[in-house]
């Protein structure tokens, strides 16, 4: 049986049903800036799995949080000494990500044993509004099947993929993304966990206002994905050990 979608309004009418599924470790999906996100309470080890579930995802690739505040990333995170915490402040609430070491024991499921988590605090006001509401972290990723590559996740994609394995659903309306035409936009993302800041993905955040905060940021993508590439073989040897 398919969710029930329900409209978000001004009045908030949606939010008592949508935190009442997410604190009993349901999933549900909602509006961002970018894609359409299946999402639930990030601390809750069973309501993780299942998102892993649900997608079909078996590739290596932890779920990003998000925060209600971005004052809150200390309580989550290890924040590096040489990274100015006052920059999460500038640029969040925004659509970038930011990667460091975790510090909150988050389920294991969620970091892929990574021991690392990205953090991020939504502008759209319908996501962070049941973030907020919440009061703790949100796992969010696209409301899509895996395996699809880096695509637009719009409200209809989103049912079809989804629909009949989560238990609600929030309509918003088109994304702005969708309505600027951007339909490949999605978080940037800043990997703060080597010896210098990567890029890890461009996205909705121009590369130009991250080197404003971040001016020793390394913009090469490749790079990122070599040095990761390397922490991924160590952390599996790890966990087979």
């Amino acid at each position: 049986m398919a969710a029930p979608i329900i409209k978000a309004d001004a009045g908030g009418r949606y939010l008592p049903q949508v935190l009442e599924v997410l604190r009993g470790g349901g999933l549900a999906i909602s509006p961002t800036t970018t894609n359409y996100n299946l999402i639930c309470d990030a601390t809750n080890a069973e309501a993780v799995e299942k998102v892993f579930e649900v997608k079909k995802r078996t590739k290596w690739g932890p779920l990003p949080v998000s925060l209600p505040h971005p004052k809150e990333a200390a309580r989550y995170v290890d924040i590096p000494e040489w990274f100015d915490q006052g920059i999460l402040e500038a640029m969040l609430p925004g659509e970038i990500s930011f990667i460091f070491r975790q510090k909150f024991p988050f389920p294991d499921r969620l970091t892929c044993g990574s021991r690392t988590v990205a953090i991020s605090c939504t502008t759209h006001p319908v996501f962070r509004s049941i973030v907020v509401g919440m009061e703790r972290p949100i796992a969010a990723t696209s409301a899509n099947l895996s395996g699809q590559g880096n695509i637009f996740v719009p409200l209809q994609k989103a049912v079809d993929d989804l629909g009949e394995l989560v238990d609600v659903v929030v309509d918003a309306g088109p994304t702005a993304a969708e309505l600027a035409g951007q339909g490949d936009r999605v978080n940037t993302i800043i990997d703060l966990t080597f010896d210098t800041p990567y890029l890890v993905r461009p996205g909705w955040v121009p590369l130009s206002e991250v080197l404003r905060f971040v001016p020793n940021l390394n913009s090469s993508v490749e790079a990122h994905q070599a040095a990761l590439a390397q922490r991924v073989a160590q952390t599996n040897a790890r966990m087979a050990a």
